[in-house]
């Protein structure tokens, strides 16, 4: 792929692999091959469906940057700087670097469209929404990035291991995905921001969850990137936790909820961690969200008879309710037995007598 090749314009969608390929190579400076790449995802499929594919074609008429070969210039200016210099001074060190060059594209540190451009490839490298662009409504938690704070505060901000709490909560096997639709009624919404992750919203009945599993172990591989290895781990442990791929209900919800969506395959592909991982005190950036969650699903009651069949968190209080069930449909049944052959005999009888 060439830097011609990555001239493309933002506006466009649909984009083919070996451009894919550049793109990511671009964006964590690593050097996957095509087969390397297609075995994640085919090729972040999902990542690039759901992400990037609708954040650049929305904001294309609101960035300075025109092409993907500009957009990767402005993200390796602010790699480079990310952790040491405010945006409003990454911003002056590219105009600095193209206002000769390429002044369209970088001109004026306070010109709307550069710092929008600068939000965009934020975005991208980070999947989170960094910022608003105008005219670009973002749903979901947005994370700030005020001019005189560096990137990595920004992120580091919002993504901070939580302190230790005395709450005992537990995160039992049946506390998955699956079930927190089929029994309490929590709505599975699925999101490439990585800041939605775990947030409920609707009156606690639809939660977010990130599945791009694919990007963040590329993140994680590349090291070229703000998220750190404890973060990351601990959201696909999540990841796990709730669509763990040992579980058959939980491999059969995942497969049907793909199927017209896109979703990334990785999400379904880890076991459920085992009893000690699940324990919550091993949960330092997601801790919050998930007893939230873990809170909604306990307070939650069934609400039709699949519900009831699939809500075995009280076994005793499943066995019995279906016991009395049994033998409420049992009763109903020899009754209406008992009565319909009352029924034919008397008829019996009244016949035998007519004919008599």
């Amino acid at each position: 792929m060439s830097a011609k090749d990555l001239a493309r314009p933002l506006t466009d969608t649909d984009l083919t692999d070996p451009l894919r390929l550049a793109i990511v190579n671009g964006i964590f400076q690593s050097n996957l091959t095509t087969e390397e790449f297609l075995s994640r995802d085919g090729g972040l499929s999902a990542w690039f469906r759901d992400w990037v594919e609708e954040q650049c074609p929305a904001a294309t008429n609101q960035v300075s940057a025109k092409t993907y070969q500009d957009l990767l210039q402005l993200l390796t200016c602010i790699q480079s700087h990310c952790q040491s210099k405010s945006r409003l001074e990454v911003t002056d060190q590219i105009c600095a670097k193209f206002s000769s060059a390429n002044p369209v594209l970088a001109s004026d540190p306070q010109n709307a469209k550069l710092n929008a451009s600068l939000t965009l490839a934020a975005r991208l490298w980070l999947s989170i929404s960094i910022d608003s662009l105008p005219h670009f409504f973002t749903p979901g938690y947005v994370i700030r990035w005020d001019s005189d704070q560096c990137l990595s505060d920004a992120v580091g901000k919002e993504f901070s291991p939580k302190s230790q709490s005395a709450e005992t909560v537990k995160l039992p096997k049946v506390f998955t995905a699956a079930n927190l639709e089929k029994i309490a009624g929590i709505q599975v919404q699925w999101t490439s921001n990585l800041a939605d992750h775990l947030a409920l919203k609707d009156d606690d009945k639809t939660v977010m969850f990130f599945h791009q599993a694919s990007f963040l172990e590329l993140s994680r591989e590349s090291k070229m990137t703000l998220l750190n290895d404890d973060l990351i781990d601990e959201t696909l442990r999540t990841i796990a936790l709730l669509i763990p791929a040992n579980d058959p209900g939980s491999r059969k919800w995942f497969k049907n909820k793909r199927k017209g969506l896109s979703l990334d395959s990785k999400a379904g592909s880890y076991n459920a961690p085992n009893a000690s991982e699940r324990q919550i005190e091993r949960f330092q950036y997601w801790r919050d969200r998930l007893v939230i969650l873990k809170q909604a699903f306990d307070d939650s009651e069934p609400s039709g008879i699949a519900s009831w069949w699939y809500d075995d968190r009280k076994k005793v209080q499943w066995y019995t309710f279906w016991v009395a069930a049994a033998v409420l449909l049992l009763t109903v049944v020899f009754g209406l037995i008992q009565s319909i052959s009352g029924i034919v005999q008397a008829w019996a009888a009244v016949r035998a007598l007519n004919t008599g």
